[in-house]
């Protein structure tokens, strides 16, 4: 009887044990599971800053025509428009300011604050601004 006991026991405890290893590598299955989201969701964020960058490129690579000033504010309007958006959509935020900085720019211009008279020192000023966009875009610093 008292081996029989010993098998009841033991038939009943190997289950358990059975039970407590798997417990185990469902939580290792979980936490790989997570890392997989993680990664993915890294890889996600990647991928939309760099669509983000492409446009930015595109944005502030703006060069007005100083010598049509109704054309030149529609097209600052236009495009202050756009870069303010872009900046609203980046979940980067370097670039998301640099484009906040950008789009204010544009908005001088589209105001009629910036004229052919004083452009030259907008433009170096949008220079250093598209500078700062394309830095962060490529990922370096400095």
């Amino acid at each position: 009887m008292r081996i029989r006991g010993k098998l009841a026991v033991l038939a009943i405890s190997l289950p358990l044990f059975a039970g407590v290893a798997a417990c185990g590598e469902l939580q290792e299955a979980q936490q790989g599971v997570e890392n997989a989201q993680q990664g993915i969701e890294s890889a996600q964020r990647g991928v939309e800053t760099a669509q983000n960058c492409a446009k930015a490129t595109g944005l502030v690579n703006f060069a007005p025509n100083f010598s049509d000033q109704q054309q030149l504010r529609e097209q600052a309007r236009s495009k202050a428009e756009e870069v303010g958006k872009l900046a609203e959509q980046t979940s980067d935020q370097a670039l998301s300011d640099a484009l906040r900085d950008v789009e204010r720019s544009m908005r001088q211009v589209s105001s009629g604050e910036v004229t052919i008279e004083n452009s030259a020192e907008w433009t170096q000023h949008k220079l250093r601004q598209t500078e700062t966009v394309l830095r962060i875009c490529s990922g370096t610093t400095g």
